[in-house]
């Protein structure tokens, strides 16, 4: 049984100087200028005057735009294009269509998701260096606390490792194997690789393999096209991840691996990391069995709907099962206007303690979680 659930949002990692996710999106444009591609420029330019439109103001390239709404609003741009290839008078690759237009668009994306791992790396880098009040954190936790954090970065794993404090990700879980922190959107040292090759590198550790009792499970198979079965899940140890962020876009053409990010925008393809099914399964268990939780920096926004209907879920099992709702307690700037989002995860019924500040403005952790 989870003795608390602490829920991890971006808020979080801003204590250490880790950027938010309207942040994030300066940081993309200026790799996205290094690809020199001015119609990818000329595409957001116009895309950020639209929601500009949308949200009746006017602002700078640079003052942007949240990068999870960028994603969500870039899917439908490419879906207008697609249909205006109904009218084109050629076929879809005969040249400068509109669907090489929307297959444009998604490139860039990609380039952008990419360059994603190279930004959360770097960011990290720096924020390394001023963690001590995730330390201050990492220290109050309890061997049978279990956290759901939304964040990418490593920063609360890093707090762990100099206090020398253990933790699991909850793969291989035991009785000694200390606090559990679920990952729930994958993490920046975490990898896709494909089946039975993390053990060619002395460099990482193996999470997440899938067992098939119908398949000799050791054999080196060709595709068989279940990502869950052909791909396994493995974490870099701490000091390689430098030497694997440098050497990403060779080994992604060979496909050797990529990196476990689950993505951006409101709909993250989670089941394309092998083993995140173990994830959410373990943080709704924790959910279902804990009697106190605690928000920390995570706002449920609409970019969070899969959290939303999993948590939703989670009570709705509590109820079947005839067990109280957990009381909640929200450390957040803005605690009082969130009340509303989580009651209606939560319930409307469940009792919900505001905290109206910053993760950094909390003095002892140790008086905070009570």
């Amino acid at each position: 049984m989870a003795s608390r659930v602490f829920i991890l949002g971006a808020g979080f990692s801003k204590q250490a100087g880790m950027p938010l996710a309207t942040e994030i999106t300066p940081f993309l444009l200026d790799k996205f200028r290094k690809y020199d591609i001015q119609e990818m420029l000329q595409w957001f330019e116009f895309l950020k005057q639209r929601i500009d439109w949308l949200n009746q103001k006017s602002s700078s390239l640079e003052n942007t735009i949240n990068i999870e709404q960028v994603f969500d609003l870039a899917k439908f741009d490419i879906e207008s294009w697609r249909l205006k290839q109904h009218k084109c008078p050629l076929g879809r690759n005969a040249g400068d269509t509109p669907w090489g237009v929307a297959e444009g668009i998604d490139t860039w994306l990609s380039y952008m998701e990419e360059d994603l791992v190279e930004i959360i790396h770097e960011q990290q880098k720096v924020a390394e260096n001023n963690i001590q009040t995730i330390i201050n954190f990492a220290e109050c936790l309890r061997k049978d606390d279990v956290v759901l954090t939304f964040n990418y970065d490593t920063l609360l794993e890093k707090a762990f490792f100099l206090i020398g404090k253990k933790w699991n990700h909850g793969f291989q879980k035991d009785q000694s194997s200390g606090v559990t922190i679920c990952k729930m959107h994958g993490s920046i040292d975490w990898l896709i690789m494909r089946r039975n090759t993390s053990s060619h590198f002395n460099t990482i550790k193996l999470l997440f393999r899938k067992e098939d009792k119908n398949r000799n499970n050791q054999q080196d198979e060709k595709l068989t096209g279940e990502l869950e079965y052909d791909y396994e899940l493995a974490r870099i140890y701490n000091d390689k991840l430098e030497a694997f962020v440098r050497g990403r876009h060779l080994q992604h053409q060979n496909s050797q691996f990529l990196f476990a990010l689950a993505g951006l925008g409101s709909y993250k393809p989670l089941h394309r990391v092998p083993g995140m099914g173990v994830v959410w399964l373990n943080g709704m268990k924790a959910l279902l069995d804990t009697e106190q939780i605690y928000v920390i920096g995570f706002s449920l926004s609409s970019f969070d709907n899969m959290a939303r209907l999993q948590f939703a879920g989670a009570m709705c099992s509590r109820e079947d099962k005839k067990k109280s709702r957990p009381s909640v307690t929200i450390i957040d700037p803005r605690a009082d206007d969130l009340i509303t989002e989580f009651k209606s995860c939560f319930g409307s019924g469940t009792l919900i303690e505001p905290r109206k500040k910053r993760a950094e403005e909390v003095v002892d952790w140790s008086v905070e979680l009570k």
